[in-house]
Order: structure tokens, then C-alpha cells, then sequence
């Protein structure tokens, strides 16, 4: 979506149309194409990454839907599984792509989304997403605030202590009661 003021006005715009149509009762799909066919067709160029993930915890999985977002991190331990989409953001072609997928919550699934500044922070590996599977495999706590404020830390450090774009990260954990 960019940097700055406009990306703030993007997302926040897409943001309450998703609320809205959902709240209004419209699946997810055809809220989604609508957000895409809202983008289109504005004068501006004007797109949205959709990263969105519908938790239910009666049923015990997760819904990821993806257009044009980063991958989402999912840890159990030492191991790190990466759910990505290969999509354009919404509002870029007329048909929106987006990928669904479902998972199965584990007891101690810790779940990472991030925007693309995090990932983008790195320069040492072509395969960026590999660079927080990576940070992620090697971090002992699961403490959620921690491993936020781990990846956060790692992430500006990749450029000398400055961040070169906007960083947002979401970790939650799950636990069986």
C-alpha cells in the first residue's frame, strides 16, 4: 500500500469496508471482490494487501486469506511453518486473486503477521521470508510481547538501527482451556 499518509487512508478505508460489508452480512468472497471492484475503480492507483485471519476457537482452526500480504508464521516450538500466498493486492487486477487456506490450532501455536517493512528490512537473503523463519526458529520464549518486540528489534536493526519503512507485527499464542 506505500508509505505515509496515503496508506493510512488506503488501509484504513479497505479496513472499514471489510468491517462493514461483513457486519452488513455478505460472505467473504464477495465482501473482497467488492473491495477489489471499490480500488479499481478509483482515478487514483490505490491498492490494498488483504491479510486477514478468522479465528475460530470452538471449531479449533484458523482461516487465512491472503491477497498480495506477506506470509503469516505459525510456531510450535522450534518449528516454523509459513502460510503464503502468491496474489496481487487488491485493487491492481479486475478479478481479485486471493488464497485461502485452513489450519488446525495446536495448543502453543504461536501466530506471526507482519507487514512488508519487516520482511523487507533484510538484505542478506533473497528469500526474505526465510530470514524471519529463521529469526523465529531461534527464539526460546513464547512469551507473544517478547517475540514482537524480538522480531521488531531484529528487523530495524537490519539497517543500522533505522527503520526504512513501516513496521507493524501482530503475534498471538493459543491455549486450550
Amino acid at each position: 500500500m506505500g508509505s505515509g499518509k496515503n496508506a493510512k487512508e488506503s488501509s484504513s478505508k479497505s479496513l472499514k469496508m471489510l468491517e462493514n460489508l461483513l457486519l452488513a452480512g455478505f460472505q467473504k468472497e464477495t465482501s473482497i471482490e467488492l473491495i477489489n471492484s471499490s480500488l479499481m475503480n478509483q482515478n487514483k492507483e490505490i491498492f490494498a494487501t488483504l491479510d486477514i485471519a478468522i479465528i475460530d476457537l470452538y471449531k479449533g482452526n484458523i482461516e487465512f486469506i491472503k491477497s498480495g500480504a506477506c506470509p503469516t508464521y505459525i510456531k510450535n516450538g522450534k518449528k516454523v511453518q509459513i502460510i503464503k500466498a502468491n496474489t496481487l493486492p487488491a485493487g491492481i487486477v479486475p478479478n481479485g486473486n486471493l488464497q485461502i487456506y485452513d489450519k488446525d490450532i495446536i495448543t502453543g501455536d504461536i501466530m506471526l503477521m507482519c507487514s512488508d517493512g519487516v520482511l523487507d528490512s533484510n538484505v542478506e537473503y533473497k528469500n526474505k521470508e526465510l530470514w524471519l523463519r529463521y529469526v523465529l526458529e531461534d527464539i526460546e520464549t513464547s512469551n507473544t510481547k517478547k517475540i514482537a518486540d524480538l522480531v521488531l528489534n531484529e528487523a530495524i536493526d537490519n539497517n543500522y538501527g533505522i527503520a526504512k519503512d513501516d513496521m507493524s507485527i501482530l503475534v498471538c499464542k493459543f491455549l486450550e482451556k
